[in-house]
């Protein structure tokens, strides 16, 4: 009796002393993808149309087709995860596969003309490497959300993890938003721009597969790869039946919480999206000054950074987990709202200014939203008896396709109308033309975040809520044996 005991004993010291090094491994990650946000995503669309020199119509079309097989790849990979293990492990070994094949595509897609590509061959290739990228993404992305709730049932963890992981995330958008732009002068003034694109990505794409290969590899015969081997094995050791894919998606319609956040959160990231991609053209155009490009990514990452670690004092004024999500998310649609009144008189640097407060709040909510997705997921398997947690977490990563797919419609719509291509080739830039792509900083960002703040309000759990929904699963009871209703 006293050696299982001892086993037990140790098992438990050792998965304490894998969960310090997985507080340390997670944020390392969403540094290595911030490094890939500042350059891959945030230069892509202006590599299309004023490196590359293909079309605006065709480029936001490439983007679009490669958004819409990521749109679907994320919540088919997340069912693929639920349904299907390996014999000792479930999660690290996908997150390994998705990130060399995804990153090598990014580096050869910034590479293209240095291959020899132009013309036709070159819009071949861009849209198979897409495509590629689009596919391979979310079989990283994927496990890696799905991992999350497994990481720590503490609810404090869980706020440690989701912290410093935007710390992570735009800290490496931070150093590389301002380094990229000088990188690009100073690679271009030595070999040309062509050549300094592809370069600059093929530096950047193996520091993120670096980083992300090292978090799986801290997964690695862990308590959480073991827990959820043990999940997927009946007593006697078989392989447990997979529920049915009609019941998996019943559960996901049917959790209120997770389509809350869902609606929220794909709003959320559309206009953070437009402003990312959109940086490019609005500092070159607008406020005539690209060399402040590097100087707007700074501010908009590192006032985040600072916006999440105030997470914890905002907590201890408005207590509740939901009021501090309210109350944070209303702070940052007024600020909003100031900057879509007032932006046609802004410089510059006022801009930034005014924008770096907006940037706070928007870091202050990654305090709340990666455990609500977490407090969805253990309602989903509260309400059905389930753990889904791949299928379910993959609806975080589906958020971000989708804010993609909106972002990139919207830029596409707003640049033809406004005749970017006309402007690329030598047309004079006008008021009606800077007017026009004003709005993609302005009004637009403010409308979708007044929508998008309608779903917090939506939002069914409180702290309570969460609490009562965790200790019935601890007593594996779920909402038919549950003495509580909501």
């Amino acid at each position: 009796m006293a050696e299982p005991q001892a086993t037990a004993n140790t098992q438990q010291v050792q998965d304490k002393k894998r969960l310090k090094l997985l507080k340390v491994l997670w944020p390392a990650s969403e540094l290595g993808g911030g490094f890939n946000k500042a350059y891959f995503s945030t230069y892509v669309s202006y590599l299309y149309t004023n490196v590359y020199r293909l079309s605006t119509l065709f480029s936001g079309i490439l983007s679009l087709i490669q958004t819409i097989v990521g749109w679907i790849g994320g919540p088919l990979i997340g069912t693929f995860l639920d349904r299907f293990s390996f014999k000792k492990s479930k999660y690290y070994p996908w997150i390994i596969i998705g990130t060399i094949i995804a990153y090598s595509g990014w580096m050869l897609l910034f590479a293209l003309p240095v291959l020899g590509l132009a013309g036709s061959g070159m819009q071949v290739a861009a849209l198979i490497l897409a495509i590629i990228i689009a596919v391979s993404t979310p079989f990283s992305t994927t496990p890696i959300s799905a991992v999350y709730p497994l990481l720590s049932k503490d609810p404090k963890d869980r706020q440690f993890f989701a912290m410093f992981q935007k710390i992570g995330r735009d800290g490496g958008k931070t150093v590389f938003g301002y380094i990229v732009p000088a990188l690009l002068v100073f690679f271009t003034a030595k070999m040309g721009e062509s050549n300094a694109y592809a370069v600059l990505g093929f530096i950047i794409g193996l520091i993120t597969i670096a980083f992300y290969v090292a978090l799986a590899l801290g997964l690695r015969g862990s308590y959480v790869e073991r827990e959820a081997i043990a999940r997927s094995r009946a007593a006697d050791g078989s392989k447990k039946k997979n529920i049915s894919l009609g019941k998996m998606v019943a559960t996901i319609f049917t959790n209120k919480a997770l389509l809350s956040m869902f609606f929220f959160m794909a709003i959320h990231k559309s206009y953070y999206f437009i402003y990312v991609t959109c940086a490019t053209y609005i500092f070159t155009y607008v406020f005539n000054d690209f060399g402040l490009m590097g100087t707007f990514m700074v501010v908009f990452n590192l006032a985040a950074i600072i916006g999440v670690a105030f997470g914890p004092l905002w907590r201890k004024i408005f207590k509740e987990t939901k009021r501090c999500f309210i109350a944070c998310m209303t702070t940052h649609v007024v600020v909003m709202l100031v900057m879509a009144i007032f932006f046609n008189s802004f410089s510059a640097v006022s801009y930034m200014v005014i924008f770096a407060v907006s940037s706070f709040f928007m870091g202050m909510l990654e305090n709340y939203i990666m455990p609500m997705f977490a407090a969805s997921s253990d309602y989903g398997a509260w309400k059905s008896g389930n753990r889904l947690d791949g299928v379910t977490m993959s609806i975080y990563g589906l958020t971000i396709t989708t804010g993609t797919l909106v972002a990139t419609i919207v830029r596409t719509a707003v640049l033809n109308r406004v005749g970017l291509d006309a402007v690329v080739a030598g047309a004079a830039v006008t008021a009606s033309f800077t007017s026009g792509l004003s709005l993609l900083f302005s009004w637009i960002p403010f409308i979708m975040s007044v929508i998008s703040l309608l779903f917090v309000f939506v939002f069914p759990l409180n702290d309570k809520r969460i609490a009562q929904i965790n200790e019935d699963l601890a007593a594996g009871k779920t909402a038919a044996t549950s003495e509580y209703h909501f």
